[in-house]
C-alpha cells in the first residue's frame, strides 16, 4: 500500500495490557491520500515479548515507511473528573439530600460551597474536555489546533483563579497550572508549523497567538526567536519538498536562485489574503489552492496528516478488549492479532 506512496507517513502507537496481563502494542499510519481525503490503517497489533517500557518500530520496514516517518509525542488524554462532575451537578439538590440525611449522625454535610466548588473544577475541566474532543478526530485534522486550544485552556484556568480568589481554589489551580507547564511550556515546532499551514494564522498570527498565551501564562518566552526557528524549518522543507516537486532543470539556475524563488512564493502565501469562509476545512483549501502553493501544498498534505492524539490505537484497544473477554481468554496472542 505504502510503496507506491510518495507523501509522507504519519504513526501514532499505544501499548495495552489485556484482562490477563498480556501487553500488546498497536501501530497506526495516517495519511492524506491523491483525493485529499485523511486516511488511517492500523498496521500492527500485536502481543509484545516485555511489558511496556519502550516501542520497537521494526514493523516500519515491512511496510516501506522507514524513511516517511514523522514522529509526534503526545501527552495522556483524561476528562473522567469532568464526566463525573458533569452528571452529578445536574442532580446536586437530589445529592444533597440523600447524602446529609444518611450522615447526620457525625456532622458531616454537603454544602453549597462543595458544590461551587465542583462547579468550579468542572468549568475548568469542561474546556479540557471539549479540546479532548477536538484532538479525538481520526478522519478530520486537527494538529494545526492544538495551540489555539492551548490558549482557550489557561485562559479559563487565568479567569477561574482570577474570579475565584479563596485558597482552595487558588492552590487547585496553582498545581494545575505547574502540571501543565510541565507539558506545554514550550509547544513542538510541529504544532507551530501545523498552525502556519492555516492560512487564517500564518506566521503572524503565530506569533500574536503565542505572544499572548505566554502572557497569559504568566511565564517568559522568547517568541520571536521560537518563530524564527520554526520559520527556518518551513524554509528547509520547502526546500527538500522543492527539489522533488519542482526540480532544478541543468544550467536553469544556480540552487541559491532556486531557494530564492521557492521562498517568494511562501511569501505569496503569507501575503495571500483569505477571506472567512462559514464552513471553512483547511484540507479542502489546501486542495483548491495546491495548482497556487504547489510545494506548500504537498508539504500541507504531509504535516496536517498528523493526528494531535493517540486515539486511532486506543480504539483498537475497544476492539481488543471485546475479543479478549472472559470467555476467550484462553486465545493466544497469535490467534487474536488484528493486522
Amino acid at each position: 500500500m505504502f510503496r507506491t506512496y510518495d507523501g509522507r507517513v504519519s504513526l501514532t502507537s499505544d501499548t495495552w495490557t489485556s484482562t490477563y496481563g498480556e501487553p500488546f502494542v498497536c501501530v497506526t499510519a495516517h495519511w492524506i491520500d491523491d483525493d485529499w481525503l485523511l486516511q488511517k490503517r492500523i498496521i500492527c497489533f500485536e502481543a509484545m515479548e516485555e511489558a511496556h517500557n519502550g516501542f520497537n518500530i521494526n514493523h516500519c520496514e515491512e511496510y516501506g515507511l522507514r524513511k516517511k516517518v514523522i514522529a509526534l509525542d503526545t501527552p495522556t488524554r483524561w476528562n473522567s473528573t469532568y464526566k463525573l462532575l458533569h452528571d452529578t451537578i445536574a442532580y446536586r439538590d437530589v445529592l444533597t439530600d440523600m447524602y446529609n440525611q444518611s450522615r447526620a449522625t457525625n456532622g458531616q454535610f454537603i454544602t453549597n460551597d462543595h458544590w461551587s466548588l465542583a462547579k468550579i473544577v468542572h468549568d475548568v475541566l469542561e474546556t479540557f474536555d471539549n479540546a479532548t474532543h477536538i484532538f479525538s478526530y481520526v478522519y478530520e485534522p486537527n494538529i494545526h489546533t492544538v495551540i489555539l486550544e492551548c490558549i482557550k485552556i489557561i485562559c479559563t484556568i487565568k479567569q477561574t483563579s482570577l474570579a475565584n480568589p479563596g485558597a482552595a481554589v487558588k492552590r487547585l489551580l496553582d498545581n494545575l497550572k505547574v502540571k501543565w507547564c510541565a507539558y506545554f511550556t514550550e509547544f513542538p515546532p510541529i504544532y507551530a508549523i501545523a498552525a502556519i499551514f492555516d492560512p487564517g494564522v500564518k506566521l503572524e498570527g503565530l506569533t500574536n497567538l503565542l505572544t499572548f498565551y505566554y502572557q497569559q501564562l504568566d511565564v517568559q518566552f522568547d517568541v520571536p526567536y521560537y518563530v524564527n526557528n520554526c520559520k527556518r524549518i518551513l524554509e528547509r522543507l520547502c526546500e527538500d519538498y522543492g527539489a522533488v516537486i519542482q526540480p532544478q532543470p541543468i544550467g536553469s539556475s544556480t540552487g541559491a536562485s532556486r531557494f530564492g524563488i521557492l521562498w517568494t512564493r511562501i511569501g505569496e502565501y503569507l501575503s495571500y489574503q483569505h477571506e472567512t469562509e462559514e464552513n471553512f476545512h483547511i484540507i479542502k483549501w489546501w486542495k483548491n489552492h495546491s495548482s497556487k502553493f504547489p510545494v506548500l501544498a504537498r508539504i500541507a498534505k504531509d504535516i496536517l496528516a498528523i493526528p494531535a492524539s493517540t486515539i486511532a490505537s486506543e480504539s483498537a484497544f475497544s476492539a481488543g478488549r471485546r475479543v479478549l473477554d472472559e470467555k476467550r481468554s484462553r486465545l493466544s496472542s497469535e490467534s487474536i492479532e488484528m493486522c
